[in-house]
């Protein structure tokens, strides 16, 4: 996105947090140079899918703790593949698709090595193809996508903390909850976060 996108995108998305009170200001400087991620998109080599970015936590009452999460608009089933390497630090896989019920998402979370946490909800009922413990490298398969929990349809959502992992019913709460930005180097080039509306193809590593 060059620089006037950037600026636009800003500007459109201040009057709407306005006009719902919510807080969702974007500073373009804190994502990292994308050639230098250390992230890729969470789905095989090959796969296409278009982001809707959550807006769901950006409110002032938690301080904006969801800002950087991103939702891919994807069939249930879809293969998800780790963003980045790390250790399996949480998985659930007990709840059926479709549910609609808050807190009865499926997920699986990675610890990298700096401490963050990978996180990849509304997985598919039975669709964690790893456990806690195990070791992933970037871009191994690790579940399904789905639509469990509280959802408005199959996607998969991802984002990345601080710290934690933060598990339900908390899996918001202060310090660890802050989600950060993040760039993702196997696709087309982006320099202030995913696009909503977008669609990302992802390309080979190089």
């Amino acid at each position: 996105m060059n620089k006037l996108r950037c600026v636009s995108a800003l500007l459109l998305t201040s009057l709407s947090a306005a006009c719902s009170g919510e807080n969702v200001d974007i500073d373009c400087s804190l994502y990292p140079a994308q050639d230098q991620s250390s992230y890729l998109l969470p789905y095989p080599v090959g796969d296409a899918y278009k982001v809707e970015v959550t807006t769901g936590h950006y409110r002032k009452a938690n301080q904006g703790v969801g800002l950087y999460a991103v939702d891919f608009r994807m069939p249930i089933g879809s293969v998800i593949v780790a963003a980045r390497g790390g250790e399996v630090v949480a998985v659930r896989e007990k709840f059926e698709d479709n549910n609609g019920q808050d807190l009865a998402e499926n997920y699986v979370f990675i610890r990298h090595s700096d401490g963050t946490i990978g996180r990849y909800f509304h997985l598919t009922h039975q669709g964690a193809l790893v456990d806690e413990g195990d070791v992933v490298e970037a871009g191994d398969v690790i579940a399904k996508s789905g639509n469990t929990g509280q959802s408005g349809g199959p996607h998969l959502h991802f984002d990345v903390q601080k710290c934690g992992p933060n598990l339900p019913p908390g899996y918001n709460t202060l310090p660890c909850g802050q989600t950060i930005p993040v760039s993702f180097r196997n696709t087309q080039p982006h320099s202030c976060g995913l696009e909503k509306g977008e669609t990302y193809t992802a390309l080979a590593d190089a």
